[in-house]
C-alpha cells in the first residue's frame, strides 16, 4: 500500500508554522512503514524530515536524509522502533530554509517498507593508547577527574559515523567519556551502553533540541525533549525527571541562543569548538556576562564527522566523579564539579587531538583556582582581573561570583575555562 502527498510550501506556511504535518493512516496488520521526501526548489530549499505516531514521537533526521524506515523490529538511525500501531501517523517536515518561490514537496510512504534500516560500519574496537584519568589531577576524596566532550553526533541525526566509529573516535583522543547528543532523537540511546562497554569508552546519553532559535543539550536517559515547545518548557522537563540542560554555542552564526527564558538551566556549553577559529575571540565571555553565575560551564567539540580536523574532545570537559559510568558522570555535571582545557596537538595536518596529559587546566578547591601546566599564563577573572601565573602548580584566591575565569596565552588564546 501507498500513499501520497504533495504540496507547494511558501515562505508564508514558514512563518505560519515550522512544522507542518503529512498524516497517513496506517492500516491493521502492518508492522513497517518507509518515507521518503522529494523536494523541488533548488539549494534554498533546506527542509528536515521526522515522524509523529499516534502515541508518541518517533524519531527525527533532520536534513540529514530523506528516507527513513520504521518496523517493529528495528528503525532507521534516529527513529525508535517497536509499537508499530495501526492508526494516524503523521510525517512532520522542519521547514528551515525556503527560496522565496517557495518549494514543492512530495512525500511518500511504502506500507509495508521495501528496504531494510542501515545503522553504518561496526568497526573493531581500537586499542586504546591513553586514557584523561590517568593524568591523576588533584580531586575531591573518593574521585577522580575524567576526561570527555559532551557534545558529538552520529548518524542517528547528522553526524558522518556510526555509534561505533564515534566510540573509536573517542577512545582514539583518549577520552574517558562522550556525550552523544543527536538532534531532536533519543533513538541512540539504547545502543549506548552496549557499544560503550564493547569500545571501553562512557557514551553518556543526550539530546541536542535544535530549533532555528538556539540550541540545547538535555542531558540524560530522560526521555524526548520536544523542541516544537517553548525553551522555558525544555528546561522544566528536563529539571523535573532529573536531567542537566545546557545552552549550547550560545554565540555561533545562526545557531546562537535567541530563546527567552524566566528561569534559566543549569549548564552553559561556553566553550564552544568554533572557538578554535578565533582563539582570542571574548563574545561567548560577553554573552555569559548577562547570564547567572553558578551555572555548570562546559565545552563541547560538536563532532559530526572525520573530514573535520577537530576530534572528539577538542574542547575538552573534565568532571570530578566517583566512578566513570554515566550515572556518575552526570551526578558530577549537575553538581558543577567541572572544567574545561583546550589543549590540542596534530597527529596529523588534518587530524588534530586534545593533549590531556599537559594542557593548562583550572581545578577548582573551595575559594581557590588551582593552575596546573599553567607558567607563565595569565590568569583572568569575569571582571577583567589579571594574573601572570609564576608557577606550574600554582594556588590563587578566586571567588565564584568573578567568574568565570580562564587561561590565556601571551597572544590572548583562550586556553581553560572554569567556574
Amino acid at each position: 500500500m501507498r500513499h501520497t502527498e504533495s504540496r507547494h510550501v511558501t515562505l508564508a506556511d514558514q512563518a505560519a508554522d515550522r512544522y507542518p504535518r503529512f498524516g497517513f493512516d496506517l492500516p491493521e496488520g502492518v508492522t513497517s512503514f518507509e518515507v521518503t521526501l522529494e523536494v523541488e526548489g533548488g539549494p534554498d530549499a533546506r527542509i528536515d524530515l521526522g515522524c509523529e505516531g499516534p502515541k508518541a514521537w518517533r524519531g527525527w533526521s533532520g536534513g540529514a536524509r530523506r528516507t527513513f524506515v520504521v518496523a517493529e523490529d528495528d528503525a532507521t538511525p534516529g527513529y525508535l522502533p517497536g509499537d508499530v500501531v495501526p492508526g494516524r501517523w503523521d510525517v512532520i517536515l522542519g521547514l528551515h530554509t525556503l527560496p522565496a518561490a517557495g518549494a514543492d514537496v512530495t512525500v511518500t510512504v511504502e506500507m509495508p517498507a521495501i528496504n531494510r534500516p542501515d545503522h553504518g560500519p561496526v568497526e573493531e574496537p581500537v586499542r586504546r593508547e591513553a586514557r584523561g584519568s590517568d593524568r591523576d589531577l588533584p580531586a575531591p576524596a573518593g574521585m577522580r577527574w575524567y576526561a570527555g566532550d559532551t557534545h558529538a553526533h552520529t548518524l542517528h541525526s547528522d553526524g558522518a559515523l556510526s555509534l561505533w566509529e564515534l566510540a573509536n573516535e573517542g577512545v582514539r583522543s583518549g577520552l574517558d567519556f562522550l556525550c552523544v547528543t543527536d538532534h531532536n532523537t533519543t533513538s541512540h540511546h539504547a545502543h549506548l551502553g552496549p557499544v560503550g562497554n564493547r569500545h571501553g569508552i562512557t557514551l553518556v546519553p543526550g539530546q541536542e533540541v535544535t530549533t532555528a532559535r538556539g540550541h540545547s543539550n538535555a542531558f540524560g536517559d530522560i526521555g524526548f525533549v520536544d523542541f516544537r515547545l517553548p525553551a522555558q518548557e525544555w528546561a522544566d522537563v528536563v529539571a523535573e525527571r532529573g536531567g542537566l540542560m545546557s545552552i549550547n554555542h550560545p554565540v555561533s552564526g545562526d545557531c546562537s541562543w535567541l530563546h527567552e527564558m524566566q528561569r534559566e538551566p543549569g549548564g552553559v556549553e561556553l566553550y564552544h569548538s568554533t572557538w578554535y577559529e578565533e582563539p582570542i575571540s571574548t563574545s561567548a565571555l560577553a554573552w555569559f556576562r548577562r547570564w547567572r553565575r553558578d551555572v555548570v560551564l562546559l565545552g563541547g567539540g560538536d563532532f559530526h564527522k572525520r573530514d573535520s580536523p577537530l576530534r572528539p574532545g577538542m574542547p575538552t570537559t573534565w568532571v570530578a566523579a566517583e566512578e566513570d559510568s554515566d550515572e556518575a558522570i552526570l551526578d558530577a555535571m549537575r553538581a558543577g564539579r567541572t572544567t574545561v582545557t583546550a589543549g590540542a596537538h596534530f597527529v596529523s595536518p588534518d587530524e588534530a587531538r586534545p593533549s590531556l596529559d599537559t594542557a593548562p587546566i583550572l581545578i577548582r578547591q573551595g575559594g581557590d583556582l588551582l593552575a596546573l601546566a599553567a607558567k607563565d599564563l595569565i590568569l583572568v577573572s569575569g571582571s577583567g582581573r589579571r594574573l601572570v601565573l609564576d608557577s606550574d602548580a600554582q594556588s590563587v584566591a578566586a571567588p565564584l561570583e568573578d567568574g568565570p575565569y580562564r587561561l590565556e596565552d601571551s597572544q590572548r588564546a583562550v586556553l581553560a575555562l572554569s567556574a
